[in-house]
């Protein structure tokens, strides 16, 4: 059961990779994703799994997976015990990582290279580099990262006996472990707390603390964390039997010499050969001291501590040099680049002298262009408040209701001639007064609007009824429109719609309603329509059109004037049967206060 997560992980990896055939950086990540997690369970496995991430990052100058594999390849090397061969593996993969900008690569080479340090008891060593990594991995948000090197420099405190320091690292990296939620991580904070509470003899915690380690490991399928909980627990619990303890370390070695783990297999031997001697098994204890003996020799003899720190010097003295090398060329081009800025400076500021001219002149044009706009507009609103006053004063309208007047007095119906002059003369004196006015109120205008209508009537013998209504808050409030604006569609109605019509029951209709700031006016008839009346247009009532024009241009300037969505619309009407059955026309202005 101990390596059944691991395994599935495994598995769905390889499983992954068979049903991806194409030899891509995925591809080449998830090949190093396996090589990784079998580092410390199947060595054998693991490297070849980092060959095949080598030659593959190789083939495709592909930098990223080159450092991946020059990651992978110094931690199968630390597991032997080679620890100047696996630094050396990490400085390379640092420069790889460089040279793509993976940052988080880097920090955990400079992680691992403080692993290295640890184990030779370089303790101050093993914590220049778990500081760096903190300071690459935090920014970036990588919280496993962060738990990891805080562990890191834990055991690096717990081991100079700093167990104030230890534990206020552990507690520094405990948020970032919790965040991560990997028992891998988190199996490691549980093995050091356990440490440190068996230091203060609360033997219960400590105990508390391994098995949660322990747990923590099996449900991972980690056996490097497992056999840190069972090296701890022999270490570190003081009331277990010398036959407990010799139990757990065996099956401590055991899992140090499956997964070739060179320093696990060292501290494990040391453990059991002074547990030995401590049950005066002087053959045992002797056995188990050669193995420690012969594995730290291999591991920490003073020609390997040399290498390991001359490495790090080589290293650090090439990227020194390489660093001056740059800096040298930094300095170069920015010389250079210095003196084309200066050419630049002078070219632009010529370059600037000169656009500024031709900007002078251009918005001078501009300016001109905008006054003779304006200046055309003004007249445009001029020209079209004539228009409109002349579509007011209609000639043909004065003239064919005095006809009408003359008509009444021929036929001696003097009362109705007399009340047509008197509607007609209160009209005219509404124009008159309304004539160098914008705008008037909309309650005057709807009394010039039902003067207007009731002339119309009068003179086609009231050929037609009508209704006008308008809603109160227009009436009720102090709302402005512009003087007789939808005159000429009421008059188009009149004249070209409902009288040339020969239906009964003719009806105009005329609506004034309030729509957020704007009034709409609805004028409705039902006559001929616009159908038939297309032929007449050409045969006469071109000034109808005319004036209907004017209309549209006030509403046009309107628009311009007050930045508003002033609109006409037409719609013609037809019967149940598909006949014309007149017109509906809607006019939207805005109100003004």
């Amino acid at each position: 059961m101990t390596g059944q997560a691991q395994d599935s992980y495994v598995d769905s990896l390889e499983g992954w990779l068979k049903g991806h055939h194409k030899i891509d950086s995925q591809y080449i990540v998830t090949l190093h994703r396996i090589s990784y997690r079998l580092n410390e369970s199947d060595v054998k496995k693991s490297f070849s799994y980092y060959e095949r991430v080598a030659e593959l990052s190789d083939s495709l100058h592909f930098k990223y997976g080159q450092s991946l594999a020059q990651i992978n390849l110094g931690l199968l090397l630390y597991s032997s015990g080679n620890l100047n061969a696996s630094n050396a593996a990490y400085f390379r993969a640092i420069d790889l990582a460089d040279s793509c900008h993976a940052v988080r690569l880097k920090a955990v080479c400079y992680n691992n290279i403080g692993e290295n340090f640890k184990i030779m008891g370089e303790y101050n060593k093993c914590r220049q580099y778990a500081k760096q990594a903190v300071a690459i991995n935090k920014p970036i948000g990588a919280l496993r990262g962060v738990a990891i090197n805080y562990e890191l420099l834990h055991e690096c405190a717990f081991q100079e006996s700093l167990y104030n320091e230890s534990l206020s690292y552990l507690m520094e990296g405990l948020p970032y472990a919790l965040k991560s939620n990997e028992n891998y991580v988190l199996s490691q904070y549980y093995v050091g707390f356990g440490k440190l509470h068996a230091i203060n003899n609360e033997m219960d915690s400590a105990s508390f603390y391994f098995s949660k380690a322990m747990k923590s490991a099996k449900e991972e399928g980690d056996l490097r964390n497992q056999f840190q909980a069972y090296l701890a627990e022999a270490g570190y619990l003081k009331k277990l039997s010398i036959d407990k303890k010799i139990k757990l370390l065996d099956t401590a070695l055991e899992i140090a010499r499956n997964t070739t783990y060179l320093e696990g297999i060292s501290n494990a031997s040391r453990e059991l050969s002074s547990a030995y001697d401590e049950k005066r098994n002087k053959d045992s204890s002797l056995f188990y001291y050669r193995i420690y003996r012969s594995t730290a020799d291999s591991m920490f003899s003073e020609n390997n501590r040399r290498n390991v720190v001359l490495k790090e010097a080589e290293w650090m003295l090439s990227r020194k040099e390489l660093e001056n090398n740059n800096l040298k060329e930094l300095a170069r081009l920015q010389e250079e680049e210095i003196g084309i800025k200066n050419t630049l400076l002078i070219v632009s500021i010529i370059s600037f002298l000169f656009i500024l001219v031709i900007v002078f002149f251009i918005n001078r044009s501009v300016q001109l262009k905008k006054k003779r706009e304006e200046a055309a507009f003004k007249q445009k609103v001029a020209e079209t408040q004539m228009q409109a006053l002349r579509a007011q004063m209609n000639p043909h309208f004065i003239f064919n209701n005095f006809n009408s007047i003359e008509n009444f007095l021929i036929n001696n119906d003097k009362q109705t001639a007399s009340k047509y002059f008197s509607k007609l003369g209160a009209l005219v004196n509404i124009m008159l007064d309304n004539s160098n006015k914008e705008f008037i109120p909309i309650s005057k205008n709807k009394i010039a609007l039902e003067l207007y209508i009731e002339l119309q009537q009068l003179r086609y013998r009231n050929k037609f009824s009508y209704n006008i209504s308008f809603e109160k808050k227009l009436l009720s409030e102090d709302f402005n429109v512009p003087p007789l604006l939808v005159q000429p569609y009421i008059e188009n109605a009149i004249v070209n719609s409902i009288a040339p019509s020969d239906k009964k029951d003719l009806e105009l209709s005329v609506k004034a309603k309030f729509d957020n700031g704007y009034v709409v006016y609805i004028i409705r008839d039902n006559g001929i329509g616009r159908e038939k009346l297309n032929g007449a247009l050409h045969q006469g009532v071109n000034e109808m059109g005319n004036e209907i024009d004017v209309v549209g241009e006030r509403i046009s300037i309107l628009n311009r004037q007050w930045q508003v969505k002033g609109d006409v619309s037409v719609t013609d009407l037809y019967d149940n049967y598909g006949k014309p059955d007149g017109t509906k026309v809607e006019v939207k202005i805005k109100l003004v206060a």
